[in-house]
């Protein structure tokens, strides 16, 4: 329990025994949350509070001197203008005299002793001279209501000048300000006044159920102006009192008891919040004197009693009421006689009298009327809250509904269109999966990291374009294997983040694949940003950063006020926005590859381990060009009739011949650097390092030229062997317009968003950017017997990787003359459903569902991902429910 909730519960127990004093004993009045009821009770309680509240402050208000008069002439401004309530002080303080006293300081010094045969004794004492100084402090003060911006035109409710005392000083230096009129404290009376009945001056004030706006009992533009009215009202009386505090605190020797003119102990509320339990509606009370609350209430307890089936609502009744508020009256007006008496009667010169103690007073109780009924309404959504966690057993997180929507969607969905863990396994059609490729996402401390869940749609062949990426300016490839689009919907509360994302690649032993992340530029244009070989039980994890860019709701609204070139820009910009949520993850086989490139059967590298270890030796360490090892058929044969095994054969002796040569090459590099160090050696003088100055630098850079001419043996050849090399993919016809039946994948987020703009909640879906982050985790194991490994991948080692892939993808590919046919395209496109408030908050201060809003986003991903229509994406057992929450989106 809170402070503040246990200060309301303090306050209204208090309340409650006055209650009982005033009601009938057979009555009980409890605390709102100990007494069942209904959720329109609470709307009648913030009603029957707030009424409360205005009538209490009309009788303050009418204590402090407001009359009827006064009350009818605020009341008629306040028809078409503001009304406000200013206290206005100002003081004086002037020099009367000064005065020049001794003073005893009561010090006594004796002296005894004897001369001429007798004792004597002898005294002093010490006297100090004090000079004093006295002025005169006046002070004054006004209370008076005006109308709109002429304070000149003024209602006097109460007003004091002449108050003085004489303030004694021991320095010349003036106590105070010699003249000063203090800041006007004022607040605004017009909205306290539009809920006055002018003919009866009858409090009258009630909720719009009905509007837009209206929330929940609290959060809806009529309490919220009560309770605003109410903040600045406690404000002023704040001040008010402070200036009087001031002005008190100027009197010396002062022998009044100010401490009682402060609110004692819990202040009683006629305004608590209490209901009742088995009310019958026809409770007699007391006569009262007069009616403060107009029987507005009505109306609304009819259509209680219609929508409830003839219950009695448990608030209490507008008789209750003010039969509470005329004992809250005769509290406050005994009190106001029993503390005047111990203060001069009003009129006098003094500073204090009857009239301040009795102001005083006055500002103490509404100071804590006006906070008791803050905590009144801030309790109607505490209650809200105690209820919903108590509904569910536990406060809620956003961990929790991320797992409840899990079991929302296998629910509602379809098995072909419902959402499905994107874990993929890389592997040939009936063969063991060389890896996996996983976007995980962190749920809680306990479950650890899980797939995440996406909706997924497969493109068949022939409706989608092959896409291309550019491996250098002069080569681009084309990938002719699968393309899957997924769809990740996120949803975040407040300024909670989205759980954590990491794309997770992992490869077995002596398996290995090429893996290629970046974005989506066209129907059939892929960006890569960042590549790796995964490959022999290698493990990276990417993290993934979900950067959200302004719904279409908010996009529009913020360029609403721009000039038609700023416009033009900024949908431009967004254009490109839009189409980086597409983010894109290319898996590119090895082995397939390789046996294309080495024109080697289908399947026949699967079982040749060493084989293929080597040639991805020579591919990405040496850079050979594939045509050096690939097999080669005389013209006179026929390649169909070869043996798949003499083809392997074939390769494997080039690949001996090959390793045999750089092997060559490097013993005759160590022979020359010996032959080099011994020369050294001969030539240096005495004591001399070899190698250092003579000749030292012109070895190591002769043995670095030698080194690359190793690695890179065939360069040349490489490009010469290449007659038809495609063009810059600067060329690529992303842009052109696609035959019928052809899907562009580069135009999802462009529909979605027409999508989402159609709907009412639309800026609460935000496009979401997913990119890598710029640090990886990479775990690997050098040898097979040697302990895993683990690096940090950082900006720098990422390009050496990217180079490292793009060279062999240069090679398997022939520089893009060979396409890749066993690739797989994945295109995940992102969007975040975003809550202002927390999870509870939503609930209770915004009384919305979020399972209904985020289901809502779903269904139009999913209709939009997959072309159909919602109906026809959710199980017929849940149509009705989610065609009565969900209307819009059966209307066409």
């Amino acid at each position: 329990m809170c402070i503040r909730e246990e200060s309301l519960r303090q306050k209204v127990d208090a309340s409650l025994v006055t209650v009982r004093k005033v009601f009938d004993t057979a009555r009980n009045p409890q605390l709102a949350e100990d007494v069942p009821h209904k959720y329109a009770d609470k709307y009648l309680l913030a009603e029957y509070m707030t009424n409360g509240h205005c009538a209490s402050l009309l009788t303050t208000l009418r204590l402090l001197g407001m009359t009827d008069e006064h009350m009818k002439t605020m009341k008629q401004w306040s028809s078409d203008r503001t009304v406000t309530l200013r206290f206005s002080s100002r003081h004086k303080c002037t020099f009367l005299e000064k005065k020049t006293r001794e003073v005893d300081l009561d010090k006594k010094d004796v002296v005894t002793g004897t001369g001429l045969g007798a004792a004597f004794s002898m005294s002093k004492k010490t006297v100090t001279t004090v000079t004093e100084y006295f002025w005169k402090f006046e002070c004054g003060y006004e209370l008076s209501a005006y109308k709109g911006n002429k304070p000149q035109e003024k209602i006097v409710i109460k007003q004091r000048d002449g108050a003085s005392t004489k303030v004694k000083t021991t320095t010349e230096k003036s106590p105070q300000v010699e003249a000063r009129e203090n800041p006007n404290i004022d607040v605004e009376l017009t909205w306290l006044l539009q809920h006055v009945k002018a003919a009866n001056g009858q409090v009258s004030f009630s909720i719009n159920r009905s509007h837009k706006k209206c929330l929940t009992p609290l959060r809806n533009e009529d309490a919220e102006k009560a309770v605003s009215f109410t903040q600045h009202a406690s404000l002023w009386s704040r001040s008010v009192a402070a200036q009087l505090q001031e002005f008190f605190g100027v009197v010396q020797d002062n022998t009044f008891d100010m401490g009682s003119l402060q609110t004692q102990g819990d202040a009683f509320l006629p305004f608590a919040p209490l209901l009742e339990e088995g009310r019958k509606g026809d409770d007699q009370q007391p006569p009262l004197k007069q009616r403060r609350i107009e029987a507005t209430q009505t109306d609304t307890v009819v259509a209680y009693k219609k929508q409830h089936e003839g219950d009695v609502p448990a608030v209490l009744e507008g008789t209750d009421l003010e039969a509470l508020l005329q004992e809250e009256e005769r509290q406050i007006v005994e009190r106001l006689e029993t503390v005047a008496k111990a203060f001069p009667a009003s009129g006098g010169e003094g500073l204090i009298t009857q009239d301040e103690a009795r102001l005083m007073i006055l500002l103490s109780d509404a100071l804590s009327k006006l906070n008791g009924y803050s905590e009144c309404m801030d309790y109607l959504e505490v209650m809200l809250r105690k209820q919903l966690v108590a509904a569910i057993g536990k406060e809620i997180t956003a961990s929790d509904f991320a797992a409840y929507m899990q079991f929302h969607n296998r629910k509602m969905f379809k098995e072909e269109y419902a959402p499905k863990p994107l874990c993929l396994a890389v592997r040939r059609p009936n063969h063991y999966p060389e890896g996996t490729v996983s976007f995980l996402a962190k749920a809680d401390d306990v479950t650890g990291e899980n797939p995440t869940l996406m909706l997924t749609r497969k493109l068949e062949a022939g409706t989608v374009p092959q896409m291309k990426f550019a491996l250098s300016a002069a080569a681009e490839v084309t990938l002719c294997g699968e393309t899957q689009v997924h769809a990740y919907i996120g949803h975040r509360f407040s300024f909670e983040q989205p759980p954590p994302m990491t794309l997770a690649a992992r490869s077995r032993q002596f398996s290995g694949y090429v893996l290629l992340l970046g974005r989506i530029g066209g129907a059939d244009l892929f960006l890569p940003s960042h590549a790796m070989i995964v490959q022999n039980k290698d493990e990276f994890d990417i993290p993934l950063m979900l950067d959200e860019i302004p719904s279409a709701q908010e996009f529009r609204d913020a360029i609403e006020s721009l000039s038609p070139e700023q416009q033009r820009f900024a949908k431009a910009y967004r254009s490109m926005q839009l189409e980086s949520t597409l983010f894109a993850v290319c898996i590119v086989q090895i082995k397939p590859q390789l046996e294309k490139v080495l024109n080697l059967p289908y399947d026949s590298l699967t079982k040749e381990i060493q084989l293929t270890q080597r040639l991805l030796e020579l591919f990405i360490e040496y850079h050979i060009p594939p045509d050096l090892v690939s097999f080669q058929c005389d013209s006179m044969e026929d390649p169909d009739e070869i043996p798949a095994a003499k083809k392997v054969e074939a390769v494997k002796a080039h690949v001996d011949a090959m390793f045999a040569m750089i092997k060559d090459s490097k013993q005759k590099e160590v022979d020359e650097q010996k032959m080099q160090h011994e020369m050294d050696e001969a030539s240096a003088p005495p004591g001399a390092r070899p190698g250092t100055h003579y000749g030292g630098f012109y070895s190591v850079q002769k043995r670095s030229k030698r080194m690359e001419a190793a690695r890179r043996p065939a360069a040349a050849a490489a490009s010469a062997v290449q007659p038809n090399q495609p063009t810059s993919s600067t060329t690529s016809p992303s842009d052109a317009r696609l035959p019928d039946g052809m899907v562009d994948v580069s135009q999802f987020p462009h529909a979605l968003e027409k999508q989402f703009d159609a709907f009412s909640d639309a800026a609460c879906i935000r496009p979401t950017i997913i990119k890598p982050s710029n640090s990886w985790t990479k775990r690997y194991q050098p040898k097979l017997l040697s302990d895993v490994k683990t690096s940090n991948v950082g900006s720098d080692q990422q390009t050496k990787e990217k180079n490292r892939a793009f060279d062999l993808l240069d090679a398997l590919t022939r520089s893009g003359v060979l396409t890749i046919e066993e690739s797989s395209m994945h295109i995940v496109l992102g969007a975040t459903h975003c809550f202002d408030e927390t999870l509870v908050d939503t609930l209770v201060k915004k009384n919305v569902n979020p399972i209904e809003h985020v289901e809502r986003s779903m269904l139009i991903v999913a209709s939009t991902l997959f072309g159909q229509q919602p109906r026809d994406l959710v199980k017929d057992a849940v149509i009705d429910r989610v065609e009565k929450y969900s209307p819009m989106l059966f209307s066409q």
